[in-house]
């Protein structure tokens, strides 16, 4: 079988061939072998060679004109920022062999599908010792050995990704593998668990793949407080135990912000109708980076998994036999923050984070009662919650199907998508008007015009005129001036 790189990368391979000694080896290995054989594109290439690789990739730079690190010196690790066509980063990493030879690194790899490799002098013959592309024919994920988990155990949440990546099933032996590793997730680096679960969370099924985590024991290693759901049973108008009900809470949200065409549900098509509009705007938002690597798709999605995580702690029994978790939203934040740093997200994303599980319950009233919220409410809400609010107001759809799921009538969900609509296009179609209209006077037009002296009221009533702008109340310089007249008379 002859591997078949694109036009794109043929010339790459020939100058890489180029700068390689004639007694030296070098082979492609890892991801971008089995991604060639699925015909998926590549985002990178790993080599691998007998010999200390730093030089060699110095050349390789050097001659591309492009940047160079140095990514793990005892290891031996180097990377080259190769730039495509379209001059996106295209990394090309070259290790040393771990191990004595080829066999020997490829035998240390986590997974057979990734422990396929060909020479870069001879394309035409795929090594493949440990039947990974049989394996990947086969769909199925095996580990390269019975250690190969232990030896890294950030593959356990690796394996789960290519699970639902490439709609693989688990070698028989590996689910029972994934759970004796789990427990020793807690000695590698959060950084690359951090990264390895956002990858899950930003896939193709989040909900599937957070329940696998759930299976193989990486909530209880990870995020220990998570599972404390597990004994929390379901409280109407709940109809799932805590922890089903949060994973379920992904598998609604990723129906809603994916907005597939072949969904024909009854409340997917209520939805569609109501907020359809704003699908391009939902899915520009999901892709935006509070800090890079990480897009607001993950992050919502986090949120999401930790949305109740306060509960287990605020959980009482009421005289009325119901459960209650007063205050659980609040509480649930702080842990929820707690969680992300210890992950390693950066501050602000940390605070997202906080302010979307905060928030989560904040328009419940609105759908309880089928009340449209004003534009009073409106301003005040994106005023809380910041350009989080529109996180707030697509996961509070999928908080409401998950709760009722088959229940639910749809009475309910026409008031939720009430409430949802109005913040939503508020936020899209009235940002300027309503959320931060831009005031008509400021302090210096309160000092010059009304004599004010520079001080807190001043800040005070400029506030007070920015809610009356949003509220529709005041619209011209005129009516800003009377506004603040008023104001100042109440001092």
């Amino acid at each position: 079988m002859r591997l078949k790189f694109s036009s794109e990368f043929e010339p790459l391979l020939d100058l890489i061939l180029s700068e390689l000694p004639d007694d030296q080896a070098l082979y492609i290995v890892g991801g971008a072998i089995r991604d060639i054989l699925l015909g998926r594109p590549l985002h990178d290439l790993d080599f691998a060679m007998p010999d200390d690789p730093t030089n060699l990739a110095k050349k390789i730079a050097h001659k591309l004109q492009v940047g160079f690190f140095v990514l793990d010196d005892e290891r031996h690790t180097a990377r080259v920022l190769f730039r495509r066509r379209e001059n996106q980063i295209f990394p090309l990493d070259f290790v040393q062999f771990t191990g004595e030879d080829l066999h020997s690194d490829l035998m240390h790899r986590d997974f057979t599908i990734n422990a396929i490799s060909v020479s870069i002098r001879e394309t035409g013959k795929l090594i493949d010792p440990l039947g990974g592309i049989k394996d990947l024919a086969a769909g199925l994920l095996r580990t390269c050995s019975d250690h190969a988990l232990t030896d890294d155990p950030v593959r356990v949440l690796r394996g789960i990704r290519l699970a639902m990546q490439f709609n693989l099933s688990y070698a028989p032996d590996l689910p029972e593998l994934m759970t004796e590793a789990s427990i020793y997730l807690p000695r590698t680096s959060p950084e690359r668990q951090r990264d390895e679960l956002f990858k899950i969370l930003e896939g193709s099924d989040p909900a599937e793949g957070m329940a696998h985590c759930r299976q193989f024991g990486v909530f209880k290693s990870l995020i220990p407080s998570l599972m404390e759901q597990e004994d929390i049973p379901a409280s109407p108008p709940h109809t799932l135990r805590l922890i089903d009900h949060s994973l379920k809470v992904l598998e609604y949200l990723k129906q809603l912000i994916e907005a597939p065409y072949n969904q024909s549900t009854w409340w997917f098509l209520a939805f569609r109708s109501e907020l359809g509009r704003f699908s391009e705007n939902i899915a520009d938002y999901l892709e935006e980076e509070i800090t890079p690597g990480r897009s607001k798709k993950g992050l919502l999605m986090f949120a999401a998994l930790l949305h109740d995580i306060g509960k287990p702690e605020t959980f009482t029994v009421g005289e009325d036999g119901y459960l209650h978790f007063y205050n659980h939203a609040k509480i649930g934040a702080n842990l929820a923050w707690e969680t992300a740093k210890a992950l390693q997200l950066s501050n602000a994303e940390s605070e997202w984070i906080r302010t979307v599980i905060q928030n989560h319950m904040r328009l419940l009233p609105f759908a309880n009662h089928a009340k449209e919220p004003s534009r009073v409410d409106v301003y005040r809400f994106y005023q809380e919650t910041g350009e989080a609010g529109a996180a707030v107001a697509l996961l509070s759809l999928a908080d409401t199907l998950a709760t009722y799921n088959q229940s639910l009538t749809p009475e309910k969900w026409q008031h939720a998508l009430m409430v949802s609509e109005v913040m939503l296009s508020a936020w899209w179609e009235a940002h300027q008007t309503v959320v931060c209209p831009t005031l008509l006077l400021d302090g210096d037009d309160l000092q010059d015009e009304f004599g004010m002296a520079p001080g807190k009221d001043i800040g005070e009533i400029l506030e007070k005129l920015r809610e009356a702008q949003a509220a529709g109340e005041v619209k011209t310089r005129a009516q800003a001036e009377a506004f603040i007249q008023s104001q100042i008379k109440g001092i």
